[in-house]
């Protein structure tokens, strides 16, 4: 009997315990939003930065068309992609630009270095979630304000192309959120190494410039020789460009657009394990000085 009323209230206990799991995620999940608003607002306080940061991306892709426009007018023989497709991905990497991790930022790996981590770690919240929802925000900041005037003036001013067509906008869309994903991993990933060498400049610099090149964002990878874009095709950074780039252009269809995907998953969660065993192994001989 005793056995029989454990089991009944143990069945009643059962929808309790659901339920103030959920509570527990919801109030997770609310905790995160609210970090990802204020990196939001915070950038919203900058928009005559905003604005000249957007000058110079329009600027350069004027610049970099024109580079493009020569080279085509020397080519006798067909290319894989053609000069307003060129000038459509020049215009895409300019909007998406501030959203990757090109160039090192080092908003993590100061607060490392100068020690206000510690006050961080006093919080009641994962580190590495609240740094993917600070990137969190600040990808929808810029997407509002860098990549949507960007593809604007791309269509008015250069001829850009923009499809209208479900089948691409949405895998686009998917796979570029998980791009921007892949690149908070990275960001994260590399700024944890100033645990061990108190300054990310060095690294940082040389993973942007691997970055940059190996995603594609100087140069498609299609018009790449050969054997330099089959090596491209085996590293997890062509899905922070070319692969949502190529997919925008109708390049990748198909199935292709799920093992693109599927890619860029993959990698994203690598890079996601690999910064939290960076963190966990930092944290263990973190030491602040002072007090």
């Amino acid at each position: 009997m005793d056995s029989l009323n454990q089991g009944m209230h143990g069945n009643r206990d059962a929808p309790k315990q659901s339920k103030s799991n959920f509570h527990v995620l919801r109030s997770s999940f609310g905790i995160y939003f609210e970090f990802a608003k204020k990196s939001f607002q915070k950038r919203m306080q900058y928009r005559l930065a905003n604005l000249a940061g957007l000058i110079t991306n329009f600027f350069f892709a004027v610049v970099l068309i024109f580079v493009f426009t020569a080279f085509y007018e020397a080519q006798t023989e067909p290319q894989p992609l053609n000069l307003n497709e060129v000038t459509t991905y020049i215009c895409l990497g300019q909007a998406f630009l501030m959203m990757m991790p090109l160039w090192g930022r080092s908003e993590i790996a100061n607060t490392i270095k100068d020690g206000s981590i510690a006050l961080q770690l006093t919080k009641p919240i994962d580190f590495q979630s609240y740094w993917f929802s600070d990137e969190c925000g600040k990808s929808i900041y810029y997407a509002v304000m860098r990549a949507l005037p960007t593809f604007v003036l791309g269509k008015l001013l250069l001829g850009m192309s923009i499809p209208f067509n479900l089948t691409i906008i949405v895998p686009f869309i998917v796979s570029m959120a998980i791009a921007i994903i892949m690149g908070a991993a990275i960001t994260i990933a590399v700024s944890g190494t100033v645990f061990w060498t108190l300054d990310a400049t060095g690294i940082s610099a040389f993973s942007s410039t691997i970055v940059i090149f190996f995603s594609g964002f100087l140069v498609p990878i299609s018009l790449w020789p050969r054997w330099l874009a089959q090596i491209a095709s085996w590293l997890p950074f062509e899905g922070l460009v070319n692969l949502p780039f190529s997919i925008y252009l109708g390049k990748i269809v198909g199935t292709g657009i799920l093992i693109a995907i599927g890619k860029q998953l993959f990698w994203t969660l690598v890079f996601i394990g690999l910064g939290r065993m960076i963190l966990h192994r930092g944290f263990s001989r973190l030491v602040v000085q002072g007090g």
